[in-house]
């Protein structure tokens, strides 16, 4: 492993290109790396941030098609947006990936296994996006084996009462509305969002896919599955005499179509399959200093209410003719997950070059299911409620033994009330070489707690499972020649044990000895061609390798072995702009075959407050998967007007 980062470094040292060596002011961009905030300088983390610029630049609906051409993320989407979406960073796949709008951990603890579903996250109030890479969990705790993501919605950026605005249509029947209230003032900034999406959407299972005959024929994917969703945010910064009062809250409704699945293969066998779902958060901190220690209180909530609803074909009833013979039967299946945190931190200076930070944290989750159905057996329906809680322990210890050297320490101990206690760590460096060159170090160690369902459900569980646990390192360096071009490389390497993994054999989950390995280059650059025009790629190289057998695993997930992202944008005089995005996946096991991908975005300004955009959507009008079985958008266009005044 040391063997395979220092020939990476060595070769992304040798590929930095002879620009001119002006020194420059990098920007020192605040970041959520560790127990406080800190600048992209300061730590050895590897760390991307996306703005609210960057995003309407491109003005992609779901955030989670920009997140797939950031350095090492993969999109796996099971349709139109709505559908059930997850990425891999680092080809680590989401339940590994811890994330938080605004604070709140909202990871879904009624899903078998606790994760983030990406489908129905909107760009429409969001303002910024840190991208955390390696195993984060000695800050985040469990799910944060591969790295985190925290994304903070809409913010006010300017004094006084402000109003943003959004309406767009497009392929697919698509609508989509926000409006934004912001207000900052002496002493508050207040934010209000409430967004609006409803599509026809397309069918999600591939008309490509095999066909199954009586039950699923080919032409049964015609069906589109629509989508609607209904988003109200709010966040809130007060300050009451010396203390500050953060408020951060949401509530959101969705309802999606979905494509059934039998031994591998996707079709709309009935086309009455719908997800309800229902998503509340809610997380207040209290901040205030006495002496020379600075304090934070935070409580948070989550809630996940989901209702799966439709019509199961019953394929036991025998096979004629190559054929599945069904009947069809009603089924319901309620899935309700709660988790509650408390906190508290104290940061304080042991000298001048020298931080700490300690804290204490209690979490909760709740796991609750009703499922109601029937088929050639007879009813059946079952009922069950789980309960975990974790208390923890906290630490960073950050160091500065020059200035141009920082060093960060930070531990967590975990107690869980089934399989008792587990510590993590992470060890980070950043060195300024000069003014415009940084090397970066990062290793950490990190583990993705056993879900309630895995521990208890009354079929599957397994209440001896232990958590599956990791080791990350990489190292970086970044090189920038002034405000006009830059180049960071970054090798990585992920090892995981003690996978957690549902047996075909057994039907139960179990834990498998064995390793799981994940190891690669990230590089990023940018260049400015001329007045106007900007050009930004990554390529990311993501080696896969296991010597464990897994069943159903996410680790059995694949993800392409290269992947390249470009960005170009230009000016089209004093009011137009166009930006044209690029991805290419390739080598890609599983049976996925490599596939490209065009969008253009042209942007003209109406006044100095409004501004009109058509985005065109797979321009090629490509055919491809990044799921098997379930097909994505082919060629679409969209056209909308935004304002802020």
């Amino acid at each position: 492993m040391t063997r395979f980062l220092t020939s990476v470094s060595a070769i992304a040292l040798t590929a930095l290109p002879a620009f001119g060596q002006e020194a420059m002011d990098l920007d020192a961009i605040t970041v959520f790396a560790g127990l406080e905030e800190t600048t992209t300088l300061q730590t050895g983390v590897s760390v991307d941030v996306i703005t609210e610029e960057d995003l309407e630049e491109t003005g992609e609906v779901r955030v989670v098609d920009f997140l797939a051409r950031q350095p090492g993320v993969t999109l796996r989407a099971t349709g139109p947006v709505g559908a059930v979406t997850g990425l891999s960073l680092r080809g680590i796949s989401q339940n590994n990936v811890a994330v938080r709008v605004d604070g709140i951990d909202v990871s879904d603890p009624s899903g078998t296994q606790v994760a983030f579903d990406f489908g129905s996250l909107l760009t429409s109030d969001i303002s910024r996006i840190e991208i955390l890479r390696g195993a984060q969990s000695a800050i985040y705790g469990s799910e944060a084996l591969g790295g985190a993501i925290n994304i903070t919605t809409k913010r006010a950026a300017r004094d006084g009462v402000s109003f943003d605005t959004l309406f767009e249509v497009g392929s697919f029947n698509t609508r989509r509305a926000s409006v934004s209230a912001l207000a900052r003032g002496a002493g508050y900034e207040t934010s209000v969002t409430l967004s609006y999406l409803a599509t026809d959407g397309f069918s999600a299972g591939d008309t490509d896919a095999p066909d199954l005959g009586t039950v699923a024929p080919n032409d049964t994917n015609g069906e589109a599955d629509g989508f609607e969703a209904r988003r109200l945010s709010f966040s809130g910064r007060y300050d009451i005499g010396a203390a500050t009062l953060e408020v951060s809250a949401f509530t959101e409704t969705s309802e999606f179509d979905y494509d059934e699945s039998s031994a591998g293969n996707v079709y709309d066998g009935t086309p009455d399959d719908v997800t309800e779902r229902d998503q509340r958060g809610l997380r207040a901190a209290l901040s205030f200093t006495t002496g020379a220690v600075d304090h934070t209180l935070a409580a948070s909530a989550f809630v996940s209410d989901r209702v799966l609803s439709g019509t199961s074909v019953d394929t036991f009833s025998g096979v004629a003719d190559g054929a599945y013979i069904g009947t069809p039967y009603p089924f319901e299946f309620q899935y309700t997950g709660r988790r509650t945190e408390l906190s508290y931190q104290a940061g304080f200076d042991l000298n001048a070059g020298t931080r700490a930070v300690l804290g204490l944290q209690r979490t909760v989750e709740r796991y609750e299911d009703d499922i109601a159905g029937a088929s050639s057996f007879g009813p059946y329906g079952s009922a069950q409620e789980h309960e975990t809680d974790v208390n923890s322990v906290f630490g960073e210890l950050t160091y500065a033994p020059s200035g141009d050297i920082d060093l960060s320490l930070a531990l967590r101990h975990d107690d869980h009330s089934e399989y008792g206690g587990y510590t993590t760590g992470r060890l980070s460096a950043v060195w300024r070489v000069q003014p415009d060159l940084i090397l970066r170090a990062n290793a950490a160690t990190g583990y993705r707690a056993p879900s309630n369902y895995e521990l208890f459900a009354a079929f599957a569980g397994n209440p001896d499972l232990e958590p599956e646990t990791s080791k990350s390192f990489d190292l970086g360096i970044e090189k920038r020649w002034g405000e006009d071009a830059y180049l960071r490389a970054t090798a990585f390497y992920i090892e995981a044990e003690d996978i957690i993994d549902y047996s075909f054999t057994t039907f139960a989950y179990t834990q498998r000895s064995g390793t799981a390995t994940r190891k690669g280059l990230e590089l990023a650059g940018g260049l400015t061609l001329g007045q106007g025009v900007r050009l930004d790629g990554s390529y990311t190289l993501t080696e896969s390798d296991a010597d464990v057998t897994l069943d159903s695993s996410s680790w059995t997930t694949t993800v392409p072995r290269h992947t390249l992202a470009l960005s170009l944008s230009a000016d089209l005089g004093q009011r137009a702009g166009v930006t044209v995005t690029g991805l290419y996946e390739a080598d890609r096991e599983g049976g996925l075959v490599d596939y490209g991908l065009i969008n253009t975005t042209f942007t003209y300004d109406l006044t100095d407050e409004a501004q009109a955009y058509l985005r065109l959507e797979n321009l090629l009008d490509e055919d491809y998967q990044t799921v098997p079985g379930y097909g994505q958008s082919g060629r679409a266009a969209y056209f909308g007007v935004r304002a802020s005044f």
